[in-house]
């Protein structure tokens, strides 16, 4: 992010969602018997990549393909992302890479401006 290029943002999405999904992991067995914080820390991977980037069948498809284990875990996985990413639409329309590009945009446009007229 620091060098001005979109990338570098998949896998703090990742991880982000992955800590708040095995924290939430931890009491989540009292409401859901059998689930484990790695199958919620899974999940939350998957609900916060999808919110950010506006993909929820791009987000679902990643986790699972990158652990294998998301068979058993894809209703609960698409619940998730489907709900992570309605609230994201609500919240704001972008994604993470449509803000970055506003911001190069706004950029460029204050760099044109600058310029001297001739």
């Amino acid at each position: 992010m620091g060098a001005g290029v979109p990338g570098g943002l998949l896998t703090p999405s990742l991880t982000t969602g992955a800590m708040l999904g095995g924290a939430l992991g931890v009491a989540w067995p009292r409401f859901w018997p059998g689930a484990t914080p790695g199958a919620c820390a899974l999940i939350g991977a998957a609900a916060v990549l999808a919110a950010t980037t506006q993909g929820p069948l791009s987000a679902a498809v990643l986790v699972m393909e990158l652990t294998g284990q998301a068979r058993g875990l894809l209703a609960p996985l698409l619940i998730a992302v489907a709900s992570a990413t309605l609230l994201a639409r609500t919240l704001d329309i972008r994604s993470i890479y449509d803000a970055r590009l506003s911001e190069d945009q706004l950029r460029e446009r204050q760099r044109i401006r600058a310029l001297p007229a001739g």
